[in-house]
């Protein structure tokens, strides 16, 4: 098994390719022996694939063995099916390296995914894959520790530990955690005074939260990106409200009636510092929370992951 998964045919580049699927994902429930049916999918599509289930906290132990292990010829493909959380985790070892990231959307939001235009069907992703069409695109980096999506202090981590909390407490998913979890949010919400050196300056705010970008957020289109390779980090400062102005906020930027001049700041640095009289903060990376230590920096890595997309459409 292991031969012929590292095999190729003379002549033919060869292509190592592997699947590693979060069994504690949102959607891996949802089809039958996934693993099965993801080799099938991906046989049929004539790519021959290794598939394991694994814990989340393992996928970034599994993705450094194979970039380590990786062809010296040809591709090499890391097929990763999971949510934000879990894609995360696997490219901050695939970031700098040749090896390409290939995207199973099996989480519960799936944002990545849908700003990659990668279909949320898993028979439709897995043609993507099959496709094998690289593309670089941007990550973001805090302290060091790599995001797709987004990162930010404040109220957002506040919350995501909340819901995390109420996951744990209740059993609940996702979805059904966010109402409770807001609830508390907007209870013990603070503001805090930070000091922000972007590119052009500096600046201190008092806010209840600091949202930082990979490439441009549109809070008025649901937070859509439509690039990954802008070359940008997206900055949203939240201005000082009252306590009901905050909680209208998440409501209008769902139904993209948010003021980006009243209730927002927005700045679109390659690099930015963030300190207050704080020794440490709850940050969150790819909507989970962790304690970093002040201050935070964080960078834009342009064009640092390879991964693959959907085809451009044949104009023939």
């Amino acid at each position: 098994m292991e031969a012929d998964y590292w095999s190729g045919v003379l002549g033919v580049p060869e292509v190592a390719v592997l699947v590693l699927i979060n069994d504690g994902a949102g959607a891996v429930a949802a089809v039958d022996d996934i693993a099965t049916t993801v080799h099938g999918g991906l046989l049929k599509r004539g790519i021959e694939a290794e598939v394991r289930l694994v814990a989340g906290n393992e996928i970034s132990e599994a993705a450094s063995q194979f970039v380590g292990q990786k062809t010296t010829s040809g591709e090499n493909i890391l097929v990763v099916g999971g949510g934000d959380g879990t894609l995360s985790s696997a490219a901050a070892v695939l970031a700098g390296t040749e090896v390409a990231l290939g995207v199973l959307p099996l989480g519960t939001l799936n944002h990545f995914a849908k700003d990659l235009c990668v279909p949320l069907e898993l028979d439709a992703a897995m043609d993507v894959i099959a496709a094998r069409r690289p593309v670089l695109v941007d990550v973001a980096e805090v302290n060091g520790r790599v995001f797709l999506n987004n990162s930010s202090i404040g109220l957002y981590p506040f919350f995501v530990a909340e819901r995390a909390a109420e996951q744990k407490r209740r059993g609940a998913g996702k979805l059904a955690a966010i109402g409770p979890a807001l609830v508390r949010t907007l209870r013990a919400v603070s503001w805090q005074f930070v000091r922000i050196t972007a590119d052009k300056g500096e600046d201190q705010v008092l806010t209840p939260c600091v949202f930082v970008g990979n490439n441009f957020y549109d809070v008025g289109d649901f937070g859509h990106r439509e690039s990954l390779s802008s070359r940008e980090l997206c900055v949203y400062v939240v201005r000082r409200r009252t306590w009901f102005g905050l909680a209208l906020l998440p409501f209008k930027i769902a139904l993209g009636l948010v003021d980006r001049h009243r209730d927002l700041e927005l700045l679109r640095p390659s690099r930015l510092e963030i300190i207050s009289n704080r020794r440490e903060t709850l940050v969150s990376v790819d909507g989970e929370a962790t304690t970093m230590k002040m201050p935070l920096h964080f960078q834009i890595r342009p064009a640092a992951l390879k991964v693959l997309s959907v085809p451009e459409p044949d104009t023939k």
